[in-house]
């Protein structure tokens, strides 16, 4: 018999709303070519998928707009300060939950407890996405789960944010804790 694991709601929508919120944001800065640390001149701006979440419709793809560079010296094309890891193809919470997820469940548990979150990601991808991600997270325990702190603070961000003034990228980028220029 399969084990079913309960995810409390109040964390079903902390988690929905720290990855569907950042929905449209942009990340317009980059300080210098990371190849040469030469000057960049702006090329033109990149729709790059943050994550893809369940709606009453189906699977929905939660999309951020990327800045892209050239250098001025080596040629380059290089992408603005964005929350995502190296060779992710999605954004630093959605592979921060994978990992923190797995520590405690199966690759094909963690896929589960995605998708009764709402978040649409297979065994296949858990557990490659974890496999190429080894880095420490700072986890939070919420009713027994543990969660990345990073999730809890862009919800948090996404909570708080005042509808008159969009979110910036440079605030989504200190949520997910990557370093601020």
């Amino acid at each position: 018999m399969k084990r079913v694991t309960l995810i409390p709601p109040i964390i079903a929508d902390i988690v929905y709303l720290a990855v569907t919120g950042v929905a449209g944001v942009q990340f317009l800065e980059a300080s210098f070519c990371p190849d040469c640390a030469g000057l960049l001149i702006s090329h033109d701006l990149k729709q790059r998928r943050f994550s893809t979440v369940l709606t009453p419709t189906g699977p929905d793809q939660i999309y951020v707009q990327v800045k892209r560079f050239h250098c001025r010296e080596c040629g380059r094309l290089c992408y603005a300060d964005a929350p995502f890891y190296e060779n992710s193809r999605f954004g630093s919470p959605v592979v921060d939950l994978c990992v923190a997820l797995s520590k405690d469940f199966t690759y094909s548990q963690t896929a589960t407890i995605l998708k009764n979150i709402g978040i649409v990601i297979d065994r296949g991808t858990v557990r490659k996405t974890v496999l190429a991600h080894t880095h420490e997270i700072d986890l939070a325990d919420l009713f027994g789960i543990r969660l990345p702190r990073s999730v809890l603070s862009l919800s948090t961000l996404m909570t708080d944010a005042d509808p008159l003034r969009p979110i910036s990228g440079r605030d989504v980028l200190q949520a997910c804790g990557f370093p601020v220029s």
